[in-house]
């Protein structure tokens, strides 16, 4: 596996066509926690924890894949699918056309939890080996917090959908930002009351990722706008009546 590095990320490969990369925190994460546990338990608890942290995160790869082959389904191709300790970025060279296109494409991701769940689930049962019991609790959890409405998470974005069918795609997109930056607020303030740092974390991801949403929102709505504005010049022109030979004409 050929390894390139990209900045923050770190490239580890290709699946299905699309470049995968790793953020260097996702990195350290996983040498910490794999330390911390070598030193607490020896060698195997740390090979225990790589490979647990391992399969967590091919739990978030396969994620944002159902994400990027829903996308494709519609022609819309994805440059590269990110991961972070905190979760993973599908990044889309596009965006659906359609309100459901974008539900599909937005349950796409939690739907692939749900069913590695099943087949976790399938393992335990034939082997009651407790780590597959483990994984698939985790991903119903990973699939049920990201159905939370929180834009632009999954469920958020599943939210804009709906609200787009009601309102239109500006509209909704603008409620959909507000409701995830209310959830921001929330996950910051429920996890400095808890202590709950890692909540914390999300709470602080999510409200960056907002920004980056409304900038992008802001920024389609300007270019429609000076569209529109070039359509108006172009078929609705401005005419400059010379007033001096007006007023010699009708002297005439």
């Amino acid at each position: 596996m050929r390894i390139i590095s990209t900045g923050a990320a770190v490239r580890v490969g290709r699946l299905l066509g699309i470049p995968i990369y790793l953020h260097w925190s996702f990195l350290v994460l996983i040498t910490g926690y794999a330390t911390v546990s070598g030193l607490r338990g020896g060698v195997l608890d740390a090979a225990l924890t790589l490979v647990g942290s391992t399969a967590l995160f091919g739990s978030v790869l396969l994620h944002e894949l159902g994400h990027a082959m829903a996308a494709r389904f519609y022609g819309i191709r994805t440059a590269h699918i990110s991961l972070y300790p905190f979760g993973g970025v599908a990044a889309m060279e596009g965006m659906p056309g359609e309100p459901r296109h974008e539900m599909v494409v937005a349950l796409a991701g939690p739907a692939v939890n749900f069913g590695l769940a099943v087949l976790f689930g399938a393992g335990f049962v034939l082997t009651s080996a407790m780590p597959w019991a483990w994984m698939a609790l985790l991903n119903v959890m990973m699939g049920l917090f990201n159905l939370i409405p929180a834009f632009p998470m999954d469920g958020g974005r599943v939210l804009r959908a709906l609200l787009s069918w009601k309102w239109g795609f500006v509209q909704g997109s603008q409620v959909a930002i507000a409701i995830g930056r209310g959830f921001a607020v929330l996950f910051v303030a429920g996890g400095l009351a808890f202590g709950a740092w890692n909540v914390v974390l999300v709470g602080g991801f999510l409200w960056f990722a907002v920004h980056i949403e409304r900038r992008r929102l802001d920024q389609m709505v300007a270019r429609e706008r000076a569209w529109i504005a070039s359509l108006n010049r172009r078929f609705n022109p401005v005419y400059v009546v010379n007033t001096q030979k007006c007023r010699d004409f009708s002297e005439r």
